[in-house]
């Protein structure tokens, strides 16, 4: 799990995985409309026991995307001439969590504690280009800007199983400093978000697993970071899911079919106001190579309301592979 450091014991081996996630976005306004198709990988990871109730793992997840990209079409006056032109602004990258993990499992693996140190790294690279219509006599405005970021956390969580057939677990990060330098020059520094949730797993009914979660992010830790427009919003996010077990053959693991509903309030607002993001999800987990690996895909339907005539609607892809040799 990208969230609760304890439930990298809960796996019996060694194991590896990645996970890739393209998106692909449409936005409305009412009046214009464009399309964004953004490649992502997600998530990689690795874990292994150590001893007999240990387990030490590396991951490293997205934190925040800060990819997008405008068009205006403007002019201005330059001397007696009225000129007119086309300005494009583009941002790629972001900030990505790097997170070094032990688990320990007491009391017959009905209790996992777990404790991560956490390095956020990124950085968005930032393109201005205003193209005159007579360029020729005005030429072209072109500059790129590097903005590189880096920070420290500490997590812990704890998973609780005191019946077979249910679960409960809790986790939290402590965000540390987070330092912004633009082109090798501190500029700012701010906090690491916070972060704490629960979430809970029933197994009542045999081949039926069901799930509900709730996560907060003190977003408001990145203000000051950036520019006083980009202020962070505090946000809540829930979601309840269901996997459902086929039957094994031969001994075989069988396929696992999920599906989920999961909402949000976005980290920045939109013309002052908050964003909110509904996520619909189906997928499938085979297993491959005798249960040595499995390949996991989903579909997820997203939409995004703000204020006056904007939406977002998107469809996200998820590629994923676990191998445990």
């Amino acid at each position: 799990s990208a969230r609760n450091p304890a439930a990298v014991v809960l796996g019996q081996r060694v194991g590896l995985f990645f996970q890739y996630d393209p998106e692909f976005r449409q936005l409305d306004t009412g009046t214009e409309s464009g399309r964004t198709v953004t490649p992502r990988f997600a998530a990689i990871g690795i874990f292994f026991p150590i001893k007999e109730r240990f387990a030490l793992g590396i991951t490293s997840h997205s934190l925040l995307d800060r990819t997008w990209g405008t068009v205006i079409l403007s002019g201005e006056r330059l001397g007696p001439d009225s000129v007119l032109y086309t300005e494009s602004n583009k941002s790629s990258g972001g900030l990505n969590e790097t997170r070094l993990t032990l688990g320990f499992a007491p009391f017959n693996g009905k209790i996992a504690l777990g404790a991560g140190f956490h390095l956020v790294t990124g950085e968005n690279r930032l393109t201005l280009r205003r193209q005159f219509d007579d360029s020729l006599r005005y030429g072209t405005l072109l500059r790129n800007l590097t903005l590189a970021y880096s920070g420290t956390g500490a997590s812990a969580g704890i998973v609780v199983r005191p019946v077979p057939w249910f679960s409960v677990a809790g986790s939290a990060r402590l965000g540390g400093d987070l330092t912004l330098r633009v082109e090798d020059t501190v500029s700012s520094r701010a906090k690491v978000p916070n972060r704490y949730g629960f979430a809970a797993r029933l197994d009542a009914i045999p081949g039926v697993s069901l799930m509900a979660s709730a996560d907060r992010t003190e977003w408001s830790k990145l203000n000051g970071l950036g520019s006083a427009q980009a202020n962070g919003l505090d946000a809540w996010e829930y979601a309840v899911g269901a996997d459902f077990s086929a039957q094994r053959v031969n001994r075989a693991p069988g396929w696992t079919y999920s599906v989920g509903y999961r909402t949000r309030d976005l980290p920045f607002a939109a013309s002052g106001a908050p964003v909110s993001e509904r996520i619909f999800s189906g997928g499938t987990s085979t297993p491959l190579g005798g249960g040595r690996a499995s390949l996991d895909l989903a579909l997820q339907r997203a939409s995004r309301e703000a204020a006056g005539a904007v939406s977002e609607r998107a469809w996200m892809l998820s590629v994923g592979l676990a191998i445990r040799p």
